[in-house]
């Protein structure tokens, strides 16, 4: 913990200044060393996995682990009755306020949303199918207006992710309902897709889709998903999702 506040009070202090570029880019070597350590934190014992599920780890013992890992932005998160460490959201822009340029305000303030709202838990979904749209759009916009952003490949990889899914669903929350048939509300998410983000750069794909799966009576088959892949979409059924 001390060697992450003394990297980040670092970061701070190298960045005052300097133009916004070179802020940028110190912050994001910063938080490179910052997810590499957060990674190591649970592979060598900060992941509370094996030796503890939910009866162990009592709300008092919870709230001093987590007071402890706050000082850096971490928090104990909890999937599949196991304990891991895990970013919470709200650190970054606080912790390094004098420095932010205004994409990684905006960065920070959509990501930092997700990360509290979740992602996916045991691989079902832990928000909604247009809540899933929009993050697309809003994700898709970011990368327009900020086109040389710093964090653009990761935000890139979040949205193959989060298109992947839209199209596919994923293991416990599928487009479909047990008949087959695709969900109303995944239907109407298409259609709202199709009516208000016409400019958008998955348009094309979700109209193929959307087309297919009426011609078909909205039954997904595997012609569905095959037709995911060919077009460059895999399937995101049998992956293990980011759970935020």
């Amino acid at each position: 913990m001390d060697l992450i506040t003394k990297a980040a009070n670092e970061t701070i202090n190298s960045s005052l200044g300097e133009n916004e570029k070179c802020r940028e880019k110190l912050l994001h070597v910063f938080r490179e060393y910052y997810f590499d350590a957060l990674n190591k934190s649970i592979k060598n014992g900060s992941y509370l996995g094996p030796n503890y599920d939910e009866e162990e780890i009592d709300k008092s013992k919870e709230k001093k682990i987590n007071s402890h890992l706050s000082k850096v932005g971490w928090t104990l998160k909890e999937s599949e009755r196991m304990f891991y460490v895990g970013e919470s959201g709200g650190w970054f822009e606080n912790k390094f306020a004098k420095i932010l340029t205004q994409p990684y305000r905006e960065y920070f303030n959509l990501r930092s949303k997700e990360i509290n709202e979740g992602f996916s838990e045991d691989a079902g979904l832990l928000i909604s199918w247009e809540q899933l749209r929009n993050r697309i759009i809003k994700w898709e916009s970011f990368l327009l207006r900020y086109s040389d952003f710093v964090e653009n490949l990761g935000i890139k990889e979040y949205q193959d992710i989060y298109i992947r899914t839209y199209l596919s669903g994923i293991d416990n929350s599928t487009i479909e309902n047990d008949g087959g048939v695709l969900l109303k509300e995944v239907k109407n998410s298409y259609e709202n897709f199709l009516k208000e983000n016409k400019n958008s750069k998955y348009f094309n794909i979700v109209k193929d889709c959307y087309g297919m799966l009426k011609n078909n009576k909205f039954v997904i088959n595997k012609n569905y998903l095959e037709f995911l892949e060919k077009s460059g979409y895999r399937t995101m059924r049998g992956i293990q999702p980011p759970t935020y």
